[in-house]
């Protein structure tokens, strides 16, 4: 037996990088089993594969210009089918009833010229051919597209395409199987939100734990960690308001509330900080209200030994050492920009290269920028996420 397979498949490279490559697979008792990698360039790669039916079984992913288009597994059409059998072996239930319909039947002019018998052998062959056009075309045609940029379905057909998820918002994802997929290899991939606020189901697609890790692949890049240019207008980030990007605090350790030095207002700051650390950075302006009203750090100079800027800096720099960790200062730029003649405290922060935590009270949090907020993941969420973005490439 010989066969022909053409897949798309996803060659990693050292820099990371995805490139589009159709495969052809060839395999039979007078070829041996190999591989031709067709790339975007004219020129072709033999390869050999120890079993090249890996190769027949992901054909149903496409990588185009990484995107993924996955497939609900064939294993689905045939427990349909299976199912279709196993409704119409309770025909002789409706046999029954059929005296009575024949009885009608006879009587009709119809009847001298198609038997009844005749009649309802058509009636359930065409029944059966319909059920299983429509099982097929309903398995078939429908597939999910996954790019850098969202997560989409498509019932196939005239329907249009509907988008579920944008890919940077995917944080956990749960792989699941009952007895009877994980027999077969096949299950769903269930994604959660990083706010942990929506969750989406891909269901019935075959190898999901490879699924599960392409998509971490198409969700690192869909959020890449490269730092943000600093900001060179500080105005702007107050007129824009806070986003992803941009988080403002009134102070550092000054309580506008009770009008005194409350260090607990550390940890909002550093809560932040942490956050911008563990997503694509940001800036977090100090000296500016939440609803950008310009407050100055006077308040906060005036409570510190040494009231200036270096004074500032350095309670900064004791409670970042002591909270996050001095080995991830090196993120953490800060500035002392003048607006409307009030100084304020620009905290710009870069990516880190691996997970930064928040200790507060003796407790460990790990927290993720999402939208304007700094929102702490559980464990499992936390566990999830930094697979997914911190994975050495």
């Amino acid at each position: 037996m010989s066969f022909d397979c053409l897949a798309q498949l996803v060659l990693k490279k050292k820099s990371n990088l995805y490139a589009v490559a159709n495969v052809q697979a060839r395999t039979g008792p007078e070829l041996a089993s190999r591989v031709i990698i067709r790339t975007a360039s004219p020129q072709s790669y033999p390869a050999e594969l120890s079993d090249p039916n890996s190769v027949v079984e992901s054909a149903q992913v496409a990588f185009m210009n990484n995107e993924i288009v996955l497939k609900k597994t064939p294993f689905l059409f045939f427990k349909r089918l299976v199912v279709i059998e196993f409704v119409f072996a309770l025909s002789p239930i409706v046999a029954v009833l059929l005296p009575v319909v024949q009885e009608g039947y006879e009587g009709t002019s119809a009847a001298s010229t198609v038997s009844f018998d005749l009649l309802i052998t058509l009636i359930i062959t065409i029944l059966q051919i319909a059920i299983i056009v429509i099982s097929f075309t309903t398995w078939y045609l429908p597939f999910y597209r996954l790019t850098r940029q969202e997560i989409s379905y498509n019932r196939g057909g005239l329907f249009e395409e509907r988008r579920l998820m944008h890919m940077a918002s995917v944080g956990e994802i749960e792989i699941r199987q009952g007895p009877l997929a994980g027999r077969f290899n096949y299950g769903s991939l269930v994604m959660h939100t990083i706010e942990g606020n929506k969750t989406m189901e891909i269901k019935d697609i075959a190898n999901p734990g490879n699924h599960a890790d392409q998509i971490r692949a198409l969700v690192k890049e869909a959020v890449p960690r490269q730092a943000l240019p600093k900001p060179n207008n500080i105005q702007g980030l107050i007129t824009e308001g806070e986003n992803q990007f941009v988080e403002y605090k009134s102070s550092l350790m000054w309580d506008y509330r009770q009008q005194k030095v409350n260090k607990n207002l550390y940890e909002p700051v550093m809560k932040n900080v942490v956050g911008f650390m563990n997503a694509r950075g940001g800036t977090m302006l100090i000296g500016v209200d939440d609803e950008g009203g310009v407050l100055g750090l006077e308040p906060d100079l005036k409570s510190m030994k040494k009231g200036d800027a270096d004074g500032f800096e350095n309670v900064f720099n004791m409670a970042f050492n002591s909270m996050v960790g001095v080995e991830y200062r090196q993120f953490v730029d800060v500035a002392f920009p003048v607006i409307e003649d009030k100084a304020i405290c620009m905290i710009f922060v870069r990516p880190a290269d691996r997970p930064a935590f928040l200790v507060h009270k003796g407790t460990e949090k790990f927290f993720v920028r999402a939208g304007n907020a700094s929102q702490p993941l559980s464990i499992r969420k936390a566990t999830e996420y930094i697979q997914s973005h911190f994975a050495e490439g």
